[in-house]
Protein backbone atom coordinates (compact mmCIF):
# COMPACT_ATOMS: atom_id res chain seq x y z
CA UNK A 1 0.00 0.00 0.00
CA UNK A 2 3.14 2.58 0.78
CA UNK A 3 6.44 3.22 0.26
CA UNK A 4 9.41 5.29 0.37
CA UNK A 5 9.22 8.24 -1.90
CA UNK A 6 11.54 8.66 -5.12
CA UNK A 7 14.01 11.81 -3.83
CA UNK A 8 14.20 10.41 -0.61
CA UNK A 9 12.83 12.24 2.52
CA UNK A 10 11.27 11.01 5.38
CA UNK A 11 7.51 8.83 5.36
CA UNK A 12 5.89 6.41 3.31
CA UNK A 13 3.73 7.34 0.53
CA UNK A 14 0.64 5.78 -0.55
CA UNK A 15 1.10 4.43 -3.71
CA UNK A 16 -0.78 4.33 -6.91
CA UNK A 17 -1.85 0.75 -7.86
CA UNK A 18 -4.22 0.17 -5.17
CA UNK A 19 -5.69 3.87 -5.66
CA UNK A 20 -6.26 2.94 -9.36
CA UNK A 21 -7.82 0.03 -8.73
CA UNK A 22 -10.42 1.39 -5.91
CA UNK A 23 -10.93 4.29 -8.66
CA UNK A 24 -11.70 2.37 -11.74
CA UNK A 25 -14.71 0.55 -9.74
CA UNK A 26 -15.87 3.87 -8.03
CA UNK A 27 -15.43 7.04 -10.32
CA UNK A 28 -18.56 7.08 -12.39
CA UNK A 29 -17.68 6.50 -16.05
CA UNK A 30 -19.28 9.55 -17.23
CA UNK A 31 -17.02 11.70 -15.11
CA UNK A 32 -19.57 13.08 -13.31
CA UNK A 33 -18.00 12.14 -9.61
CA UNK A 34 -16.58 14.84 -7.68
CA UNK A 35 -13.56 13.25 -6.10
CA UNK A 36 -12.45 14.84 -2.67
CA UNK A 37 -9.39 14.74 -1.29
CA UNK A 38 -8.68 16.15 1.66
CA UNK A 39 -5.73 17.19 2.06
CA UNK A 40 -3.25 20.74 3.73
CA UNK A 41 -1.88 21.45 -0.01
CA UNK A 42 -5.89 22.08 -1.22
CA UNK A 43 -8.99 24.77 -1.10
CA UNK A 44 -10.03 26.53 1.73
CA UNK A 45 -12.87 24.33 2.91
CA UNK A 46 -15.97 26.55 3.02
CA UNK A 47 -19.43 27.20 3.39
CA UNK A 48 -19.91 28.56 -0.43
CA UNK A 49 -17.68 25.17 -0.69
CA UNK A 50 -20.28 22.97 1.29
CA UNK A 51 -23.39 24.14 -0.49
CA UNK A 52 -21.54 23.86 -4.00
CA UNK A 53 -20.73 19.73 -3.43
CA UNK A 54 -24.19 19.69 -1.57
CA UNK A 55 -25.65 19.69 -4.96
CA UNK A 56 -23.55 17.31 -6.55
CA UNK A 57 -24.78 13.77 -7.26
CA UNK A 58 -21.85 11.47 -6.69
CA UNK A 59 -19.13 12.31 -4.32
CA UNK A 60 -15.96 10.04 -3.57
CA UNK A 61 -13.60 10.35 -0.97
CA UNK A 62 -10.08 10.02 -0.71
CA UNK A 63 -7.83 9.68 2.07
CA UNK A 64 -4.54 9.78 2.28
CA UNK A 65 -2.19 8.71 5.04
CA UNK A 66 1.49 8.77 5.60
CA UNK A 67 2.71 11.50 3.14
CA UNK A 68 -0.07 11.14 1.07
CA UNK A 69 -0.82 9.62 -1.80
CA UNK A 70 1.44 9.36 -5.30
CA UNK A 71 0.67 12.33 -7.35
CA UNK A 72 -0.12 10.40 -10.51
CA UNK A 73 -3.09 9.12 -9.00
CA UNK A 74 -4.24 12.59 -8.79
CA UNK A 75 -3.00 13.40 -12.47
CA UNK A 76 -5.06 10.28 -13.66
CA UNK A 77 -7.98 10.89 -11.78
CA UNK A 78 -8.31 14.38 -13.05
CA UNK A 79 -9.27 13.83 -16.46
CA UNK A 80 -11.87 11.52 -15.64
CA UNK A 81 -13.60 13.17 -12.44
CA UNK A 82 -13.96 16.35 -10.73
CA UNK A 83 -11.29 16.57 -8.47
CA UNK A 84 -11.23 18.77 -5.49
CA UNK A 85 -8.03 18.84 -3.03
CA UNK A 86 -9.57 20.47 -0.32
CA UNK A 87 -7.85 22.15 3.07
CA UNK A 88 -9.69 22.21 6.68
CA UNK A 89 -7.25 24.66 7.61
CA UNK A 90 -3.73 25.40 8.06
CA UNK A 91 -2.59 22.34 9.66
CA UNK A 92 -1.81 18.90 9.02
CA UNK A 93 -3.36 16.08 10.01
CA UNK A 94 -2.11 12.03 10.28
CA UNK A 95 -4.63 11.36 7.73
CA UNK A 96 -7.94 12.74 5.66
CA UNK A 97 -10.65 10.52 7.67
CA UNK A 98 -11.22 13.31 9.83
CA UNK A 99 -11.24 16.13 7.78
CA UNK A 100 -13.71 13.65 5.41
CA UNK A 101 -15.77 13.28 8.10
CA UNK A 102 -15.92 17.44 8.23
CA UNK A 103 -16.49 17.88 5.12
CA UNK A 104 -19.07 15.03 4.82
CA UNK A 105 -20.97 16.55 7.88
CA UNK A 106 -20.71 20.20 6.50
CA UNK A 107 -22.02 19.00 2.95
CA UNK A 108 -25.06 16.39 3.94
CA UNK A 109 -27.05 18.88 6.13
CA UNK A 110 -27.48 20.92 2.93
CA UNK A 111 -28.87 18.53 1.32
CA UNK A 112 -32.52 18.88 1.33
CA UNK A 113 -34.31 16.67 3.71
CA UNK A 114 -31.40 16.15 5.68
CA UNK A 115 -32.25 18.61 8.75
CA UNK A 116 -35.74 18.56 9.55
CA UNK A 117 -36.79 22.47 9.64
CA UNK A 118 -34.63 23.87 6.44
CA UNK A 119 -35.32 27.28 8.24
CA UNK A 120 -32.41 26.89 10.49
CA UNK A 121 -30.56 26.60 7.22
CA UNK A 122 -31.00 29.96 7.06
CA UNK A 123 -29.43 32.05 9.74
CA UNK A 124 -26.47 30.25 11.09
CA UNK A 125 -22.56 31.46 11.22
CA UNK A 126 -21.23 32.01 7.16
CA UNK A 127 -24.86 31.61 5.70
CA UNK A 128 -24.46 35.47 5.09
CA UNK A 129 -20.70 36.29 5.42
CA UNK A 130 -21.18 36.57 9.11
CA UNK A 131 -21.07 34.78 12.19
CA UNK A 132 -24.16 33.99 14.06
CA UNK A 133 -25.49 35.71 16.76
CA UNK A 134 -26.11 34.60 20.28
CA UNK A 135 -28.94 31.96 20.65
CA UNK A 136 -31.09 32.06 24.17
CA UNK A 137 -33.79 29.32 25.45
CA UNK A 138 -35.45 28.85 28.61
CA UNK A 139 -35.29 29.46 31.11
CA UNK A 140 -35.40 33.59 30.79
CA UNK A 141 -33.34 33.77 33.79
CA UNK A 142 -30.33 31.21 34.58
CA UNK A 143 -27.85 31.49 37.01
CA UNK A 144 -28.57 35.56 37.39
CA UNK A 145 -28.04 35.82 33.85
CA UNK A 146 -30.61 37.13 31.87
CA UNK A 147 -32.05 36.68 28.22
CA UNK A 148 -31.61 40.16 26.35
CA UNK A 149 -35.52 41.61 27.17
CA UNK A 150 -35.94 42.64 23.07
CA UNK A 151 -36.13 38.65 22.62
CA UNK A 152 -38.64 38.17 25.02
CA UNK A 153 -40.43 41.36 23.58
CA UNK A 154 -42.38 39.74 20.70
CA UNK A 155 -41.53 42.75 18.17
CA UNK A 156 -39.99 40.75 15.41
CA UNK A 157 -38.52 43.69 13.86
CA UNK A 158 -36.46 44.75 16.86
CA UNK A 159 -35.66 41.08 16.73
CA UNK A 160 -33.77 40.52 13.57
CA UNK A 161 -32.16 44.30 14.00
CA UNK A 162 -30.76 43.36 17.43
CA UNK A 163 -29.48 39.48 15.65
CA UNK A 164 -28.35 41.63 12.46
CA UNK A 165 -26.04 43.83 15.13
CA UNK A 166 -24.83 40.96 17.21
CA UNK A 167 -23.81 38.60 14.35
CA UNK A 168 -21.51 41.98 12.94
CA UNK A 169 -20.19 42.52 16.63
CA UNK A 170 -19.50 38.71 16.92
CA UNK A 171 -17.87 38.60 13.59
CA UNK A 172 -16.01 42.10 14.22
CA UNK A 173 -14.67 40.61 17.80
CA UNK A 174 -13.95 36.89 16.81
CA UNK A 175 -13.67 36.63 12.46
CA UNK A 176 -12.96 40.42 11.35
CA UNK A 177 -11.20 38.40 8.82
CA UNK A 178 -14.66 37.70 7.26
CA UNK A 179 -15.63 41.33 6.98
CA UNK A 180 -12.90 42.14 4.64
Amino acid sequence: MDDSPYGGGAGMLMKPEPWGEALDELLAKDGSTVLVVPTPAGELFSQDLASELASKEHLVFACGRYEGIDQRVFDWAESRSDLRLISLGDYVLNGGEVAALAIIEAVARLIPGVIGNADSLIEESHSSGLLEYPSYTKPAIWRDLEVPEVLRSGNHAEIARWRKEQALERTKRIRPDLLD
